[in-house]
C-alpha cells in the first residue's frame, strides 16, 4: 500500500473512529491501556506517533511536559485539534512515523498506541523512534493483542472488525506483531525493557516501556 492510499484507508474514518475502534475492542481494554499509561511519571517532551483524533493524547499529556501528537492522517490531525482543543501544552501535526523529519535526540519519550500492528514495519518504526529520542529516552508501546487472546475472542473480534472498518489494510495483515516479537526488535535494537505485561480478559492488549541504550 503506497503513502497516499494509507493515508485514504484510515482518513475515510475519521468521523466516528473513536466509536468504531470501541465497538470493535470494547471500552474496557481501552481503559486498562490508559491506567497504565497513568502510571508513568515525568516523560518530558513526549512525541507520539500514531494518535488518531488524540483519545490517548488526553492521558498521555497528564504525564508529560509537552505533547507532540502526530499522525499520518491529516484528517486525523484536523479532527483531533478540534476534539481535543482544551489540551494544555500539547500540539497536533501530520508526520510519517516511518520518516520523521525530527532531528536526531530531540525528544525524552516516544509513545505509541495500537500503531505498530498495523504500521507495515514495525522495525523501522522502532529504529526512528530510537533515532529521535535522547540517550536514556523512553519508549512506550501499547498495542491490542489479539494473537494472546483464546480463539473465539479472536473470532469475535475478527467479525466485529470486519462489520465496522471492513477488509483490514495489506499493511495490518503484512506483518503479524505480538508482544514477544516486539520484545525481541526492542532488545536487538539496544532498548532495555523496563516493563511488559499483558493488559485485560477476552479483549487483550500489551503494554511495553523500554529505555534507550
Amino acid at each position: 500500500m503506497n503513502d497516499q492510499s494509507k493515508e485514504t484507508y484510515w482518513s475515510q474514518y475519521v468521523d466516528e473512529f473513536e466509536q468504531k475502534q470501541q465497538r470493535v475492542v470494547g471500552d474496557n481494554i481501552l481503559f486498562l491501556m490508559k491506567d497504565e499509561l497513568l502510571k508513568e511519571q515525568e516523560l518530558g517532551e513526549v512525541l507520539e506517533l500514531g494518535c488518531g483524533t488524540g483519545l490517548f493524547t488526553e492521558a498521555l499529556q497528564k504525564v508529560a511536559g509537552k505533547v507532540l501528537a502526530t499522525d499520518f492522517s491529516e484528517e486525523m490531525v484536523t479532527a483531533a485539534q478540534e476534539k481535543r482543543a482544551n489540551l494544555k501544552h500539547v500540539k497536533f501535526e501530520k508526520a510519517n512515523a516511518l520518516n520523521l523529519e525530527y532531528g536526531d535526540a530531540s525528544f525524552d519519550t516516544v509513545f505509541m498506541a495500537n500503531l505498530i500492528h498495523v504500521i507495515g514495519n514495525a522495525e523501522k518504526l522502532i529504529q526512528e523512534s530510537k533515532r529521535v529520542l535522547k540517550k536514556e529516552g523512553r519508549l512506550i508501546i501499547t498495542s491490542f493483542a489479539i494473537t494472546e487472546m483464546n480463539f473465539f475472542a479472536r473470532m469475535a473480534m475478527g467479525i466485529r472488525y470486519i462489520k465496522t472498518f471492513g477488509k483490514p489494510s495489506d499493511d495490518a495483515t503484512r506483518e503479524k506483531t505480538t508482544r514477544k516479537s516486539v520484545e525481541k526488535l526492542l532488545i536487538s535494537n539496544d532498548f532495555e525493557i523496563t516493563k511488559s505485561v499483558l493488559l485485560g480478559n477476552k479483549s487483550k492488549a500489551f503494554y511495553i516501556s523500554c529505555i534507550k541504550r
